[in-house]
């Protein structure tokens, strides 16, 4: 039983890589830019959704975006340039070789926790 347990999470952590693989096609830049804009805005980063994000990112992105997220197969996700509602439907929608529904409805935890690499 535990053989199949581990089986299926590998298989889940594999299909999450390949998902967040579609992102490495895409030409998204990055910039601090976005973060001083939300501080201007007042736009506070909600920190329970940050460390809800934190475990999904690191279990589910880490094998295309390295370790620290900052590129590996898939692109730097570090001072991501996109807007918490462009990351929410990325996650969803997914994007070339990205797989759709990767953060399997935490979509909005997970755009936070990118949103706070900055």
């Amino acid at each position: 039983m535990k053989g199949k347990g581990l089986t299926k999470m590998l298989l889940t952590s594999c299909f999450f890589l390949i998902l967040l693989a579609g992102c490495s096609g895409d030409k998204t830049e990055t910039t601090t830019e976005t973060s001083s804009a939300q501080q201007e805005e007042g736009q506070a980063l909600d920190e329970t959704l940050v460390a809800e994000g934190e475990k999904i990112a690191k279990s589910n992105c880490i094998g295309c975006h390295g370790i620290d997220l900052a590129g590996d197969i898939g692109p730097n996700l570090q001072n991501i340039a996109l807007t918490k509602e462009q990351i929410v439907e990325l996650l969803i929608k997914g994007r070339k070789t990205m797989p759709p529904a990767t953060a399997n409805g935490h979509e909005e935890a997970v755009a936070e926790y990118l949103l706070s690499l900055k």
